[in-house]
C-alpha cells in the first residue's frame, strides 16, 4: 500500500523538496525552472511557498493540482 504523500502549498519550495524529494522534477517541469539550480532552492526556496511561486511564474492553481495529483501526489488546499 502506498503512503499518500500530501503537499500543501503554504509550504515552502523547500520544504516540500525535502519531504517529497521527487516533487522537485515534477515542479520544474510545470515551468520551475530557477528549482533546478541547488542554490535557488536553498535560497528563494526556503522563502517562497508552492502558492506564490504558481502566482509570480503566471502557473494556473488548478495547473498544479492536476499535475501534483497526477503523479501521485495530494494537495491539502481546494483553493488558494
Amino acid at each position: 500500500m502506498n503512503a499518500v504523500k500530501e503537499v500543501s502549498l503554504k509550504d515552502t519550495v523547500f520544504d516540500t523538496v525535502a519531504k517529497h524529494p521527487e516533487v522537485r522534477e515534477v515542479i520544474i517541469s510545470l515551468g520551475f525552472t530557477p528549482l533546478s539550480d541547488d542554490k535557488m532552492l536553498h535560497t528563494a526556496g526556503r522563502m517562497m511557498t508552492l502558492g506564490r511561486a504558481a502566482k509570480q511564474f503566471g502557473i494556473p492553481y488548478e495547473t498544479i493540482v492536476q499535475t501534483l495529483e497526477k503523479n501521485g501526489f495530494t494537495v491539502k488546499e481546494s483553493e488558494l
